[in-house]
């Protein structure tokens, strides 16, 4: 069977979709793929192309099928033990890297829920600072170290599985604490897509009744945890939570500003620590 026949003989799959998993289960660029549109296909690579496809048609994220995903211009390795990196959260990789960009020296940073560990990799290749990498899931934590394998920053990075700042007995304070912690509240699941119920990882997604419950307890233990001056980081899902999240760290005694993403939503908001707060 042609590339070509392939491509047109599924309506069920999206045809940039199909590209995509004809090249994977080819061995081939998609551009290559794309160029070369009457190439017959062994019998082997027809029938595992059709398998993926029947998957894709079923609901099963594309990412999920390549085992890849790029973010902030890097590929890295997905699957269904982690969440597929988000476009909006390369808000939060940006918005750290400008506060990391502010002062020369050594600083130490913290990936909190690191999943598959896109944010803090990112982070230690752009920054050559050390980073930690927390997460409560064992399997994330897999994924996570083999993508800072990928990009080279396996002598910047650590990982510990814990449940919040639970598992980390050292004194240790953070310049940076950077976390993308699971908001979706439990009423707006339903809502969510198909492939995003069905597909990830849950515990990545639910962040209790409102969707804020695991971030207030973040917060409560964040000021042992941040060195003067410094930073935390939190992707929000949008105006209500920021306020609600804004308001607990307003509490704690930190300074706030908001950051939107180019949808206008309230995305990211930053925290500033001074023990004097």
């Amino acid at each position: 069977m042609r590339i070509r026949d392939i491509m047109f003989q599924n309506g069920a799959v999206k045809r940039l979709d199909a590209i995509n998993i004809i090249a994977f289960a080819s061995r081939i660029g998609r551009e290559e793929a794309l160029a070369n549109q009457h190439l017959e296909l062994d019998g082997a690579t027809a029938e595992r192309i059709a398998r993926l496809l029947e998957e894709r048609g079923r609901g099963k994220p594309l990412a999920y099928i390549t085992q890849k995903k790029e973010f902030f211009s890097e590929e890295f390795y997905v699957d269904e033990r982690v969440l597929i990196p988000r476009p909006e959260t390369e808000l939060l990789v940006e918005e750290g890297l400008k506060i990391l960009g502010e002062e020369k020296g050594e600083r130490l940073v913290l990936d909190m829920g690191t999943g598959s560990g896109a944010i803090g990799a990112v982070i230690a290749k752009k920054t050559q600072q050390k980073v930690l990498c927390i997460d409560i899931s064992v399997e994330a934590l897999s994924v996570a170290r083999y993508n800072a394998q990928r990009l080279n920053v396996t002598e910047k990075t650590k990982f510990l599985c814990s449940d919040l700042f639970s598992g980390l007995r050292e004194a240790v304070r953070f310049d940076v604490i950077m976390a993308n912690l699971p908001y979706v509240a439990a009423g707006e699941w339903d809502g969510l897509m198909e492939d995003v119920k069905r597909f990830e990882p849950r515990t990545a997604l639910l962040g209790g009744k409102e969707g804020t419950e695991i971030y207030e307890k973040f917060i409560g233990q964040l000021p042992g945890r941040l060195a003067e001056g410094g930073r935390v980081l939190c992707e929000v899902g949008g105006q209500r939570q920021a306020g609600l999240i804004r308001d607990r760290l307003r509490a704690r005694g930190f300074s706030v500003i908001t950051r939107k993403d180019l949808s206008g939503v309230e995305r990211v908001l930053i925290g500033k620590w001074t023990s004097s707060s």
